[in-house]
């Protein structure tokens, strides 16, 4: 199992559950963030050495999951990316933007970043846009032209102690015991797990040569 603790979140699959349902229409594109605001981690976490990457591969994997996730996980079929380091003396990354393309049609640009001076939502905070409505998650809103819930709609969520909220790994393990006793493959496993990092490594690689990169 992959810890992208994003899909146990209640919003996340409330909002999936009005895509799953054709709420939206068709979604042509989506944009998520996984930036931290005037804050970024230090130690190993800041050393390519061991950790392989920065902020992408900290902040931006939960980003690009999330949407992935969103989208019914599509496949990636292409990716561009500018990245680099502005804000620390590290060897590692702290700005990232990057352009999925997947199999589905659908377009998908990810924000991965540290000691930004601002940030447009909060981690994994994703916006999806349909033929048919738009939906934001943190903060979780719907806006629909069609069905039942035409118009916009701020569904009544539990309120939330923190943002990363300790209820969102509790599910995860939860699962990843219930799958062990039954033994059944996670989700996410390492199917979605290798996924996330064929983008991350075809978005470094982009970034180095300055072109998109077809995902085979």
């Amino acid at each position: 199992m992959v810890g992208h603790m994003w899909r146990f979140d209640a919003e996340v699959n409330f909002i999936k559950d009005k895509v799953d349902a054709g709420k939206l229409g068709k979604i042509i594109k989506t944009k998520g963030y996984g930036i931290h605001e005037n804050w970024g981690p230090s130690g190993w976490f800041v050393q390519k050495e061991l950790a392989g990457g920065g902020a992408l591969a900290d902040m931006g994997v939960h980003a690009i999951d999330t949407a992935r996730y969103l989208l019914g996980d599509p496949v990636p079929k292409q990716v561009y990316a500018k990245i680099g380091t502005y804000y620390g003396d590290y060897d590692v990354d702290d700005t990232g933007i990057i352009l999925i393309s997947w199999d589905n049609g659908a377009a998908s640009i990810i924000e991965s970043g540290w000691w930004q001076p601002h940030m447009d939502g909060a981690e994994a905070a994703t916006q999806l846009f349909g033929t048919e409505g738009y939906a934001s998650i943190f903060p979780t809103l719907l806006k629909t032209t069609k069905g039942d819930l035409a118009g916009e709609y701020k569904p009544l969520m539990p309120e939330r102690e923190e943002h990363c909220d300790q209820v969102i790994y509790t599910r995860q393990m939860e699962h990843f015991i219930d799958c062990i006793k039954k033994r059944t493959q996670p989700n996410p496993g390492f199917k979605e797990g290798l996924e996330v990092l064929k983008i991350v490594d075809a978005a470094y690689r982009s970034s180095e040569m300055g072109e998109a990169i077809e995902i085979q």
